[in-house]
């Protein structure tokens, strides 16, 4: 299948197999210089039921007083990515919206499979939630945001929290997300191989590093929110999906499911861009996607 790239993201479709030359070559995009406007504290909380302390970095605009939240996780497959890989998304939250950007650093696969990384951001959501003034925040203004494998936890945290009467969360926003990693949709034959960044060759290996293995049961819906029967009740969602991305199909799928259970949906699928293209982040498709983000979360923070 012959890829023609947006104008702007040309660098991502000709980029080397090679990892180490992949990370040289994208460089340039992870390097980060803070704005002055910004307070960025790196610190960690408790883990839940014994587990390490986490990791956590919390951006919030100088002289802002009490402020929502959106709690931030990054992508990277579940087996890479800290809390360095998405400076810029949430800089770019924390300068456009009143908001506290808390971000977070979960335990990585296949050391520490399903439901570590869930438990991790479950916990620094629930100790915000429970320490308000310590964070500067309104507990009853918290989204979620997730890129890419982030975005798979993100949409189970929801699930989760509201399965178990949870705090209740404003909005979901999954960027580009894994919800099934199965490889079975039409976007992830056709996208089977020679996309960059991802491709339907492999996915259900990262899944499987995820889980743990395959038992012959049915992975909880916590682990792959694609597997949930009921999505009735959910936050709001912002959904967004890549033409040459092999999860494409999925998020779409997803997106529609949501609407059918009477879930305020968008779904934005993003033309001529692979996954993960908003690494380039001067280029115009990253900005206008933003910038539809920025509103809807000031919209069900109640900010407009």
């Amino acid at each position: 299948m012959k890829l023609f790239p947006h104008p702007g993201y040309e660098v991502l479709f000709n980029l080397p197999a090679d990892q180490l030359e992949l990370f040289k070559k994208l460089a340039p995009y992870r390097k980060y210089n803070a704005p002055e406007e910004l307070e960025i504290t790196d610190s960690s909380v408790p883990g839940l039921n014994g587990a390490p302390d986490v990791k956590i970095r919390i951006y919030k605009r100088k002289g802002l007083g009490r402020t929502p939240m959106l709690l931030n996780i990054h992508g990277g497959g579940f087996v890479s990515g800290d809390l360095d890989n998405d400076n810029h998304r949430c800089t770019g939250f924390a300068m456009n919206v009143d908001c506290a950007v808390v971000s977070v650093e979960y335990r990585l696969s296949p050391e520490h499979v399903f439901p570590a990384a869930l438990e991790d951001c479950r916990a620094v959501l629930e100790h915000a939630y429970e320490n308000p003034d310590h964070y500067g925040i309104d507990r009853d203004n918290i989204a979620v945001f997730g890129t890419s494998a982030g975005g798979c936890i993100a949409a189970g945290l929801c699930l989760y929290l509201r399965d178990h009467k949870g705090p209740a969360i404003k909005m979901q926003i999954l960027n580009f997300p894994v919800l099934s990693g199965i490889a079975v949709t039409n976007s992830a034959k056709m996208l089977y191989e020679g996309t960059p960044m991802v491709k339907g060759e492999g996915l259900s290996d990262v899944v499987q590093l995820y889980l743990g293995s395959y038992n012959g049961y049915a992975p909880s819906y916590y682990a792959l929110p694609a597997l949930a029967r009921d999505l009735y009740g959910l936050p709001p969602a912002f959904v967004v999906t890549c033409e040459y991305d092999p999860l494409r199909d999925e998020g779409i799928d997803y997106a529609k499911r949501l609407m059918e259970f009477a879930v305020p949906t968008e779904l934005h699928s993003m033309p001529r861009v692979s996954h993960g293209y908003d690494l380039v982040n001067e280029a115009p498709l990253t900005k206008w996607i933003r910038e539809g983000m920025y509103l809807s979360l000031k919209r069900e923070f109640g900010q407009l």
